[in-house]
């Protein structure tokens, strides 16, 4: 898997999801043979973030991208195993792990929280950082 980071684009603020989506799609068929393999070989596709997308490419397809004008980096995406930094976050959060779900009264934070469906918590950070 790589990710592919794009120069800056400010028509992407215009675009819609499925539009940015057939642009990363023509980049990776660039460098596929046919048109099926690029897409699906796309992974994700960025828009908030960044401008770019994920992908599964050989070495010899992500070299051929980050040869592109357009192509900021591409950036090889290692596996990484990540670990908690706090051994409090039920604590800090309001939560008590060993309570079960019949437990629960109307004002405990889980039933309020749907039980927490629909919430991001956090967010990882790899502390990767890039420089150009």
């Amino acid at each position: 898997v790589y990710i592919v980071y794009l120069r800056h684009n400010d028509d992407n603020v215009k675009k819609t999801f499925e539009e940015i989506e057939d642009s990363h799609v023509s980049y990776l068929f660039s460098v596929k043979k046919f048109e099926e393999g690029a897409r699906s070989s796309l992974l994700y596709s960025y828009k908030h973030s960044i401008n770019g997308f994920a992908a599964l490419l050989t070495a010899d397809e992500a070299s051929q991208l980050s040869d592109m004008e357009e192509v900021v980096m591409v950036i090889p995406s290692h596996e990484r195993q990540y670990s908690l930094h706090t051994t409090r976050s039920w604590e800090f959060s309001g939560l008590d792990e060993e309570l079960k779900p019949n437990q629960l009264n109307r004002e405990d934070l889980l039933f309020k929280s749907q039980y927490g469906k629909d919430v991001i918590v956090g967010m990882m950070d790899s502390g990767t950082c890039f420089s150009f």
